[in-house]
């Protein structure tokens, strides 16, 4: 039985490297086609830097001619119009054209905040006239309460015979007013 199994692992050993030669072989002849091909893609970049592409300019001429004619055609529908020229002279208070916006500024807009900045303007005016009222009033009232602690003193001063002048020079007073 060994000279059994040494014949199966000669046959194992040579198909072995058999595949390992095929093996080889391909790797070999992929090597050289990879070669192959970096040395065409090294020529084509050298191609491709050396290259240099031209473009002709355009001719701008057939589309001229048709733009000619087509401004030839305008021209003779333009001069084939009648021709009434009205001059007028208007002064509008309305568009004739997008009404609708123009309501919509004025109404809308200007209507709203006029009447705004006019009561901002009267509200202003009234506060200032309150000003001065007030001004006025607490003015008369240090007057008044002036007069009123003098004539206190004057009459704690002068007793009854002082008292009976003091009202007699007030009725006068009132008489005159």
């Amino acid at each position: 039985m060994e000279n059994n199994e040494i014949a199966v692992l000669e046959t194992a050993i040579t198909e072995l490297i058999r595949e390992q030669q095929e093996t080889n072989r391909i790797l070999t002849d992929l090597i050289n086609e990879v070669k192959e091909t970096g040395a065409k893609v090294i020529g084509f970049d050298e191609k491709l830097k050396t290259q240099k592409i031209m473009v002709p300019p355009a001719d701008p001429a057939p589309i001229l001619r048709i733009w000619a004619q087509f401004a030839q055609k305008l021209q003779m529908i333009v001069d084939a119009q009648p021709k009434s020229i009205i001059h007028q002279r208007r002064f509008l208070l309305f568009p004739e054209t997008n009404a609708g916006n123009y309501y919509k500024i004025v109404f809308g807009r200007l209507i709203p905040w006029t009447l705004f900045l006019i009561g901002i303007t009267y509200l202003f005016l009234l506060g200032k006239q309150c000003i001065e009222q007030s001004a006025e009033t607490s003015t008369r009232r240090y007057y008044y309460e002036t007069y009123q602690d003098a004539w206190s003193r004057l009459d704690s001063l002068l007793g009854p015979a002082g008292r009976k002048k003091m009202d007699q020079a007030l009725k006068e007073a009132a008489k005159g007013n």
